[in-house]
């Protein structure tokens, strides 16, 4: 197992090099820049400022220069924040993985639970119920649904606030601006979570009917163990083993935030950052971000590689 880890990660590392070429090549040679795109800028002044940032060099040159910053925890200055990347990307990406954390556990319980009963209970009524609601939900765009849960839950009942993370102008402290930053939170976290637990849902209910139907489930059976025994001791063991590379891949969303939905709730996340980036063509940001997203991308398929030795020791790493 150790000598299974040692080896993978020294396997993450021509890895990792080669998303970092094509990930500044995409940026390097995406037409026009941040100062080019400005047309008050001078020339002399468009000259002086590629100068500062290195976009007068070679490309190879320029590569190697933001890999060895990189390395160092450099990722450069954000043009359109006038504040190092890495500032920028601390002040907002928590934000992010507050919102992404709470819908990750709620997504999966509710996933899980409704998933499991769905199987055992196949083609019942329930059954036909989640199958239309997750339907439903997979199918409508997120803008729709977090537009009209603010019509239906902010404005018209006003539940909950309308966006944002404070109550502006609010100067409370302690443990009355935690009460008003959950009361903020909750909207967006019902709306992601709406939006996440139907296909999660039908992967669940999926992978516990193949279970279920298998030789050793029959036998648990037979033997006379109770039905909760065989289920969520023998059956949901099993089939949670596929979902081990999915939350391997959930890693990077945790930090990635959600655009549309943030952008919508007015949420100071790092998906709207990034949105915004976009926009104004902050390549530095853009850079810094997606390598990091990249990073833990390959580092949540590390980690569900292992966990899935870990889970099931049938399998044999060699």
């Amino acid at each position: 197992m150790k000598q299974y880890a040692i080896r993978r990660l020294l396997q993450l590392v021509p890895t990792i090099i080669g998303v970092s070429v094509i990930l500044f090549a995409v940026f390097a040679l995406a037409p026009g820049n941040f100062i080019d795109s400005n047309p008050t800028i001078s020339k002399e002044r468009a000259a002086e400022l590629k100068a500062i940032h290195g976009l007068d060099k070679p490309l190879t040159e320029r590569y190697f220069t933001w890999a060895s910053n990189t390395l160092k925890g450099d990722l450069g200055m954000s043009i359109q924040h006038k504040q190092p990347v890495t500032t920028v990307l601390n002040r907002y990406m928590w934000n992010s993985f507050m919102i992404a954390a709470i819908v990750l556990v709620l997504s999966w319980a509710i996933a899980i639970l409704v998933g499991v009963f769905s199987a055992i209970r196949q083609y019942s009524f329930f059954d036909g119920v989640v199958t239309f609601l997750v339907f439903a939900l997979m199918s409508l765009p997120s803008f729709f649904v977090g537009l009209y849960a603010i019509k239906a839950l902010a404005v018209d009942f006003k539940i909950f606030p309308v966006g944002g993370m404070y109550t502006s102008g609010s100067n409370a402290t302690g443990l009355a601006q935690f009460w008003d930053l959950i009361h903020h939170l909750m909207l967006p976290v019902i709306v992601l979570t709406a939006l996440s637990v139907g296909s999660l849902t039908r992967y669940f209910r999926t992978s516990m009917l193949e279970v279920i139907r298998q030789d050793y489930i029959r036998t648990a059976r037979a033997k006379g163990l109770k039905e909760r025994t065989v289920i969520f001791k023998h059956a949901l063991r099993n089939a949670m083993l596929p979902a081990i590379t999915l939350l391997g891949i959930e890693l990077p969303g945790l930090f990635g935030g959600a655009m549309i939905t943030e952008k919508i709730f007015n949420w100071p996340g790092i998906g709207r950052i990034n949105l915004e980036a976009i926009t104004s063509r902050d390549y530095f940001l853009l850079m810094g971000f997606t390598m990091f997203l990249a990073l833990l991308t390959v580092l949540g398929n590390f980690l569900a590689d292992v966990l899935y030795r870990v889970a099931d020791p049938r399998v044999r790493m060699k």
